[in-house]
């Protein structure tokens, strides 16, 4: 009993959990900066600045508006961390996870949503005009990306017949990925994701030149270290959930046969990461900010019939 205590506690602390989280945000960003800063021809950070940016942010002091709410102004961030690192705990890593159930993929949107709505709530608690204006457009994008993001994760569980996130995985090990079945639902979700983590051209709640920080302009030291390691740790959970349902996991195809299985479903799981991180990277570079009413009118009349339309195409698929 107590081994089996000590087992989930190390898979909850260390691997997959919050260490080797931790230590994927903070690699995950560096590669990120790094990409893109090559791509517009700069030098970029050394790989030990994401963690300085954590540990001198931790160390400064907190400061907020006298009209703000200070509890809530503490809670947001630290509520919106534990809903990423919670959703973690169910989505596989190289093959393996730290707890699963039929209907997990839903837990783990429901949760991935969660810090879009607190982003909101941040700006409007801490009362600046431009934190306000911000958490208006971080609203408002929210719907436009959403429910086309809902839409194409909901696909490869309709086809598979089921809303396990491990057993989706499984059934692509014994099929084909996702991708080549559904590449215009692997694309929606791609789109969805970028707008889940604000990257650019979907940076428009926090545009440096408009809002200067969005909703988090009033934030500062452990509150914005939390908002910001918020993010990091969720752009792993987002990619790691895309590898899942649309790359096939750990799946390496012919080569998933070779000696050394379990270091083999490793590497190509890493790989495929990498891969999906780097797309994130080359369309930050590629695309400029959007206005918020050109993502309402693409969210709406663009992304959300294309994924109605992956929809149907999935039902009769299985119906077929």
């Amino acid at each position: 009993m107590l081994s089996d205590i000590l087992y989930v506690l190390i898979r909850l602390l260390v691997l997959p959990g919050f260490t080797f989280l931790l230590a994927c945000a903070l690699l995950f960003q560096w590669i990120d900066r790094r990409t893109i800063a090559r791509l517009q021809a700069r030098v970029g950070p050394p790989w030990y600045q994401p963690l300085a940016d954590l540990v001198k942010l931790l160390t400064k002091e907190s400061i907020l508006p006298a009209e703000a709410d200070l509890p809530i102004c503490t809670a947001l961030p630290l509520v919106s961390l534990a809903a990423v690192l919670t959703a973690a705990v169910y989505v596989p890593v190289g093959g393996h996870t730290t707890y699963s159930f039929e209907g997990d993929l839903i837990v783990v949107l429901f949760l991935l949503s969660l810090p879009a709505l607190f982003y909101f709530l941040a700006g409007w608690v801490s009362v600046g005009v431009y934190s306000v204006v911000g958490g208006s457009r971080s609203l408002l994008q929210y719907f436009s990306y959403e429910v086309p993001f809902l839409m194409a994760l909901s696909a490869p569980a309709i086809l598979t017949g089921s809303w396990s996130i491990s057993r989706i995985v499984g059934q692509q090990a014994t099929a084909t990925w996702t991708v080549f079945v559904q590449p215009l639902g692997f694309l929606l979700a791609l789109v969805g994701l970028i707008g889940k983590l604000k990257r650019v051209p979907f940076d428009i709640p926090k545009a440096k030149s408009e809002v200067v920080g969005g909703p988090l302009t009033e934030f500062s030291g452990r509150k914005l270290a939390l908002w910001h390691l918020t993010v990091d740790i969720q752009t792993v959970v987002g990619v790691f959930l895309l590898v899942n349902m649309f790359l096939g996991g750990s799946d390496l195809g012919p080569l998933s046969s070779l000696p050394l299985a379990g270091l083999m479903d490793a590497l190509g799981f890493g790989l495929k990461a990498l891969v999906m991180l780097l797309t994130l990277s080359v369309t930050s570079v590629l695309y400029a900010r959007l206005r918020i009413d050109q993502l309402a009118d693409l969210g709406w009349r663009v992304l959300a019939p294309l994924g109605m339309l992956q929809l149907a195409v999935t039902m009769l698929i299985g119906a077929v």
